[in-house]
């Protein structure tokens, strides 16, 4: 899951991830972890942010957040 994940956004923590996505590309990650996923056992959350609530957003610390690793993919 994590190298599926890895390859549309950035890794925040273990089993966190950011992304930024056209609707074609939420839906085709939307596929991809219903494929890799043990319907029984695991699941996946998403949550969508509005522009409004991304720019109230915060970070704390010195990760770098997904603008700052140039992961850019179109728009929430």
């Amino acid at each position: 899951m994590a190298a599926a994940l890895e390859g549309w956004g950035y890794r925040l923590q273990e089993s966190v991830f950011q992304l930024r996505l056209e609707p074609a590309e939420l839906d085709e990650v939307r596929r991809q972890v219903t494929e890799i996923i043990n319907q029984a056992d695991d699941v996946i959350h998403l949550y969508p942010l509005c522009d409004s609530c991304l720019a109230r957003s915060e970070v704390h610390g010195t990760a770098p957040a997904l603008d700052d690793a140039g992961l850019y993919r179109g728009v929430w």
